[in-house]
């Protein structure tokens, strides 16, 4: 059997006057290219969670935030890259800074959750967790998938608690 390759990473839906700040990756992204998702990246070596995503924010973005909270835990293979992505998915609120565009990285866009739904190319299994994490009220949930290849999802698992 290979050696597992694991990444660990977290995507973050910052809230700023209802609106939720989403990426459009650039189509020459080797992950996900061309694909709809929360800015966010990966947990370095000895980092906290949080420590993680206010850290990514900032440099990604050039925003600070604010009241983090985990929303979904989840594990995506991708079976394309034989790569196997531990995400947390997070919420935050707006604390500061002006919003910066990387050309290279994607577009942010501001959005309501209903027009995020909507996109066209979302990533596949924020279809299937985004309507708990716009819900305040709920618990962390727990989820896996797999995807054949891109944004191909063929498997979806949300687990019981």
């Amino acid at each position: 059997m290979s050696k597992r390759k694991i990444s660990v990473a977290m995507e973050c839906f910052i809230k700023k006057n209802g609106k939720y700040l989403m990426l459009h990756r650039n189509p020459n992204k080797k992950l996900m290219p061309d694909v709809w998702m929360a800015p966010g990246g990966h947990i370095e070596r000895n980092e906290g969670l949080f420590e993680a995503t206010r850290r990514e924010i900032l440099e990604e973005t050039g925003l600070k935030i604010k009241n983090l909270r985990i929303k979904v835990v989840g594990n995506a293979y991708l079976k394309d890259l034989d790569r196997e992505m531990f995400f947390y998915f997070i919420t935050a609120d707006y604390d500061g800074g002006k919003l910066k565009q990387n050309p290279k990285d994607g577009e942010f866009v501001w959005l309501e959750p209903q027009e995020i739904l909507q996109l066209n190319n979302l990533l596949a299994e924020l279809h299937e967790v985004l309507p708990h994490v716009f819900d305040d009220s709920s618990d962390i949930i727990s989820y896996k998938a797999v995807y054949e290849k891109g944004n191909e999802m063929v498997d979806f698992v949300l687990e019981e608690p």
